[in-house]
C-alpha cells in the first residue's frame, strides 16, 4: 500500500488521505478494495493489486489506461500505477446493479432494457476505437511485454489446440467431416486479422461485468482486453449467454446499428453473416478446447446455474443457428453438427432460463 501512495501523490500533486478499505473481492489472481478519499479530486477509488497474472493485470491497466487517454468514459478512469508493486488504483464508479443481478431479478422489462444497453454499449465502444490499433500499442508496450498480441494468441490456442476437439470426436465415436482442419485454419486467420473488424475489445464481457451507474452503463475489469475481432464481445449475446431468441435478435441488431455508424463491413449482410459464424466458430471449438471429455461421465457446474453439459449444448445449437446464413466452413459445420446429434443422443438436459424471464418462459 505504501507503493500506492506514492503513486496518488504523483499522480494528483499531493498526498491524500484514504479512509478504511472495504474489501471488495480476493482471489489468487488479484484483490480489489474501495477506499474512500480525503482532499483528492474524487471520492472514492478502486485499488486493484494483481498477484499471480501479472500478463492479465497489466491488461487490464493498459486497458483502463487506453480508453482514460481516449477520453472514452466505457469503464473506470485510470488515475495511477504502480508496475513494480503489481497495484494500479481507478475511480470508484458507484454502487449500482450489474447485468447479471438484473437478469436473475424478476423484472423482465428492466433485464430487457440492461442487455440493449449492453449491446449498444459495446456497439459504441468498438465503433469509437475502430483504427486505434496503434494507439494501444502504444500504451501496452509501456508495460513489460505480453508474449503476443491478444487476437494472435486466441488464434494460436484454436490451432494448437485442435487435437482436443478431436479427443471429444473420439469418445463420442464420431469422425472429423473433411475440411475440419483447413477451416480452422480459416477462422483463426480471421481472428489474427480481422481487418476492418479490428477494435479494442472488452474480452470477457459477462453479465457481471456489467455496472449501472447513475451515468449510465460501464465495463468493469479488463483483464482480457486488447485489440481482436470486435464481435468477440458480442458473443455475450450470440453465444455464450443463454438467452432468449428474441431478445438475441434485438441485441444483434442495436450491436450492429450502433457499430455500423463507423464499420462499412458492418452495414454488408454478407460480411456481417460470415463475422458473427466465425466469432461462433472459434468460441464453440474454444469450449470443447477448454473442456475435458470427462464431462460425458460426469456433469459440472460451468457458471452459476449453467452445467458444462448445458453449456456445450447450448453452444453448438447457437453456432449452428448462427452458421445456417453463412458461406463457407462445411468442414467444421458438419463435424460440429455430428457431435452435437451424438451429445444430444446421450444427455437430456433442461434449457436454462434467467429467473426474470421465467415468467415469460411459461407463457409460451
Amino acid at each position: 500500500m505504501a507503493h500506492g501512495a506514492r503513486a496518488l501523490s504523483s499522480a494528483w500533486g499531493r498526498p491524500v488521505l484514504l479512509g478504511a478499505p472495504e474489501l471488495l473481492k480476493t482471489e489468487s489472481r488479484s484483490v480489489v478494495v474501495r477506499a474512500q478519499v480525503r482532499g483528492g479530486p474524487v471520492p472514492a477509488i478502486i485499488l486493484k493489486h494483481f498477484r499471480d497474472d501479472p500478463v492479465c493485470g497489466l491488461d487490464d491497466q493498459a486497458g483502463a489506461d487506453f480508453l482514460t487517454r481516449q477520453g472514452l468514459e466505457f469503464g473506470p478512469r485510470l488515475l495511477a500505477a504502480d508496475v513494480d508493486a503489481r497495484l494500479f488504483v481507478l475511480e470508484d464508479l458507484g454502487r449500482g446493479r450489474t447485468l447479471e443481478e438484473l437478469l436473475r431479478g424478476e423484472d423482465a422489462r428492466a433485464a430487457t432494457g440492461g442487455l440493449i444497453a449492453t449491446a449498444r454499449l459495446a456497439g459504441q465502444l468498438h465503433a469509437r476505437t475502430l483504427g486505434l490499433q496503434s494507439e494501444y500499442e502504444l500504451v501496452r508496450q509501456a508495460l513489460p511485454p505480453r508474449p503476443q498480441r491478444v487476437r494472435v494468441e486466441n488464434a494460436r490456442f484454436l490451432l494448437d489446440n485442435e487435437e482436443r476437439l478431436l479427443r471429444w470426436l473420439s469418445a463420442v465415436e464420431a469422425e472429423a467431416a473433411p475440411g475440419l482442419h483447413e477451416d480452422l485454419q480459416d477462422v483463426a486467420r480471421t481472428l489474427a486479422n480481422p481487418g476492418p473488424f479490428l477494435a479494442f475489445t472488452h474480452g470477457d464481457l459477462a453479465p457481471g461485468n456489467v455496472l449501472f451507474t447513475a451515468n449510465g452503463p460501464r465495463l468493469l475489469d479488463f483483464e482480457y482486453a486488447g485489440m481482436r475481432h470486435a464481435l468477440y464481445d458480442a458473443l455475450m449475446w450470440l453465444v455464450t449467454v443463454p438467452l432468449p431468441d428474441e431478445l438475441i435478435a434485438r441485441a444483434d441488431i442495436t450491436y450492429r446499428i450502433t457499430l455500423s455508424s463507423q464499420c462499412e463491413a458492418a452495414q454488408a449482410d454478407s460480411a456481417w453473416v460470415r463475422a458473427r459464424a466465425t466469432v461462433a466458430l472459434a468460441r464453440t471449438v474454444n469450449l470443447f478446447q477448454w473442456l475435458h471429455p470427462r464431462v460425458l461421465e460426469e456433469d459440472r457446474e460451468w457458471a452459476p446455474g449453467l452445467s458444462e453439459r448445458a453449456a456445450l449444448l447450448h453452444h453448438l445449437a447457437r453456432c449452428r443457428a448462427l452458421l445456417a446464413p453463412a458461406d463457407g466452413f462445411p468442414g467444421l459445420a458438419r463435424t460440429l453438427e455430428t457431435l452435437e446429434a451424438r451429445l444430444r443422443e446421450r444427455w437430456t438436459v433442461p434449457p436454462f432460463v434467467w429467473p426474470a424471464f421465467r415468467e415469460l418462459d411459461e407463457l409460451e
